[in-house]
C-alpha cells in the first residue's frame, strides 16, 4: 500500500500535479513540519521544490518536471540555501533528507522511521 502511494507521489512530481504537496505531506508530515519549524513563512511553492530535493530529482529533473530552467532551479535552491541557512558546502538534497532524521531525534517517542526509498 504504502509503496503505490510512493509510486504515485513519483508520478504526481513528475506530472507537475497540484496534488503531489498533498500527498507528500501525506507521506512525510514530519518533513515538513521541520521546515516550517525553521522559517514559518515557507511558501507552498518553496515547500514542493524542497520535497523534490527531498525525494533526490536532480536539478536537471525538477526543471524537466516544473518546466522552468536550470538556471532557474539552480537560483531556487541558492535563494532556499540563504533562507535555511545552509552552507554552501553542504549538499541541498542531502540537508533536506536529514530533516526529517532531525525531527525524529527530537521526537523520539514517534519511533523508528520508514524508509520507502
Amino acid at each position: 500500500m504504502e509503496t503505490d502511494k510512493f509510486n504515485n507521489l513519483i508520478t504526481l512530481a513528475k506530472n507537475n500535479n497540484a496534488e503531489f504537496l498533498t500527498l507528500f505531506n501525506e507521506l512525510y508530515p514530519e518533513f515538513v513540519e521541520s521546515l516550517k519549524a525553521i522559517n514559518p513563512k515557507i511558501r507552498s511553492s518553496e515547500l514542493e521544490f524542497c520535497a523534490m530535493t527531498f525525494l533526490n530529482f536532480s536539478t536537471k529533473n525538477i526543471a524537466e518536471y516544473t518546466s522552468v530552467t536550470i538556471r532557474a532551479v539552480q537560483v531556487r535552491k541558492n535563494r532556499l540555501r540563504k533562507k535555511f541557512n545552509i552552507a554552501s558546502d553542504i549538499d541541498f538534497n542531502n540537508w533536506m533528507r536529514e530533516q526529517t532524521q532531525r525531527n525524529a531525534v527530537a521526537k523520539p517517542e514517534q519511533g523508528p522511521l520508514e524508509t520507502i526509498f
